[in-house]
């Protein structure tokens, strides 16, 4: 080989160089290209590399000679920036377990140079974040995708945790079978909504649709059986049923006025967004119009603000807020 380079070979081991030993801040010369490749066991002159680096760059390439001396491949399909911010999110997110969230960013490093891979080293301090157990979760994913490809059913088994912290199915362990409609991202964490046959009669007193945690779901498998044909599921309407602020678990949506102090504003806005309708009303006081589900999610958000903030419309509204602090209060005054 040290005699007979292989120009094909020769190649690639330059692109890998290119790709690991420089970016925008880090070059080569042509005698430090030569060292890498002979390290490869790979003679080239510099008339060689030359055209080496030349059909890279008419293959569409970004590599500059910096100064005359230096060579390096300056741009790539994701710059630093934005491979770090792929690190934050793999590394703060929940839902990945320690183990896939190392294997991610690892991926993630290679896809930049030596130099970089080193600012990209766990950017987000999250030590204590907690982590996904189930390292099925992604599997799961995967089949439930199938599944809605191939318009079938899905079956699974669902658990929680108990007080002794071990995993208890529902349900006696039953075997849950409906079909997907849809696999959403949600409070950073992934939800299956399903629809359940013997809930679809209005009579039934439930919701067809009911939200899944992912990694809750045990035994994922693609049933045989054909998903459900229903006019509701060919016209869901994600929104109609997910909250954005609050939730897979919101209930419907009500509007309501709320009175607030302007401290309550950047809380307002991060919450329903720029769509919030803000207004003064003729005694001078600050109201703003909200779609919300009248649930423990915004009567938790609501307590957050405590005297920044208030329901002033509807009726229905306010009553069941003083309801839910009522039966709060209650908790601890069985104490008292």
């Amino acid at each position: 080989m040290a005699n007979r380079p292989n120009q094909k070979l020769r190649l690639l081991f330059l692109l890998k160089t290119l790709m690991e030993k420089t970016d925008s801040a880090h070059g080569l010369t042509t005698q430090q290209i030569i060292e890498e490749l002979a390290y490869h066991d790979l003679e080239a002159e510099r008339k060689a590399i030359y055209r080496d680096l030349q059909t890279l760059r008419d293959f569409g390439l970004n590599i500059d000679q910096r100064g005359g001396k230096e060579w390096a491949l300056v741009s790539r399909p994701l710059d630093l920036q934005e491979l770090i911010m792929l690190v934050d999110a793999v590394q703060s997110s929940p839902f990945l377990t320690d183990k896939l969230t190392d294997h991610l960013i690892g991926k993630l490093q290679s896809l930049a140079s030596l130099g970089e891979r080193e600012l990209m080293h766990k950017r987000v301090d999250v030590p204590s974040r907690v982590k996904m157990q189930n390292s099925d979760a992604l599997l799961n994913i995967d089949l439930i995708q199938q599944a809605m490809r191939e318009k079938r059913k899905i079956r699974f088994r669902y658990f929680h945790y108990d007080a002794a912290k071990q995993k208890a199915l529902n349900h006696d362990g039953k075997t849950y079978e409906l079909t997907p409609v849809r696999l959403i991202y949600s409070d950073e964490l992934y939800y299956m909504i399903g629809f359940r046959d013997k809930w679809a009669n209005a009579g039934s007193g439930h919701q067809p649709f009911t939200p899944y945690r992912v990694d809750r779901m045990l035994d994922v498998a693609v049933s045989e059986e054909s998903a459900t044909k229903d006019p509701r599921i060919a016209g869901y309407v994600l929104e109609d049923h997910v909250s954005p602020s609050f939730g897979v678990y919101a209930a419907d949506k009500t509007t309501v006025v709320l009175e607030l102090d302007d401290r309550a504003m950047n809380p307002l806005i991060d919450k329903f967004g720029l769509d919030a309708v803000v207004f003064e009303n003729q005694d001078g006081r600050l109201l703003a119009t909200v779609k919300a589900p009248l649930s423990p999610q915004f009567f938790g958000w609501l307590l957050q603000l405590s005297t920044f903030i208030k329901i002033v419309q509807p009726q229905s509204a306010i009553d069941t807020y003083l309801d839910y602090l009522d039966s709060t209060r209650a908790l601890y005054q069985e104490d008292r």
